[in-house]
């Protein structure tokens, strides 16, 4: 069985209220289950976030963290988030509604 290994190291969002790649799975293999998911506000005003998972080729367009919000200083554990596996080739998007506010740690095991 595969280990847990870091895969997203404070990732962020460079163009506010747009969703953007911050993990591709690989190709090979069953993909990637998410382990851990850490959003972090390291802003001075509350700030949200939305998390998608996508399937090769495809847009991100239904997240499955619809919407959070992570309050200035704080953190979110992104509930829903850890355990859902993103398939061979998909990614792991996330969107925040400003630039450069929440960084995005990620956890998780190449099946």
């Amino acid at each position: 069985m595969a280990s847990s290994t870091l895969i997203v190291n404070k990732g962020v969002n460079t163009v506010a209220d747009t969703p953007q790649s911050i993990y591709t799975s690989p190709a090979r293999g069953s993909g990637t289950i998410i382990t851990a998911f850490t959003a972090v506000n390291n802003s001075t005003s509350n700030k949200s976030y939305k998390a998608y998972i996508v399937d090769d080729g495809e847009p991100a367009e239904n997240p499955q963290q619809p919407f959070r919000v992570v309050i200035w200083a704080d953190i979110d554990l992104g509930t829903g988030i850890e355990g859902q596996t993103i398939p061979p080739g998909g990614s792991l998007y996330v969107e925040a509604n400003a630039a450069n506010s929440v960084y995005f740690t990620v956890s998780g095991k190449k099946t």
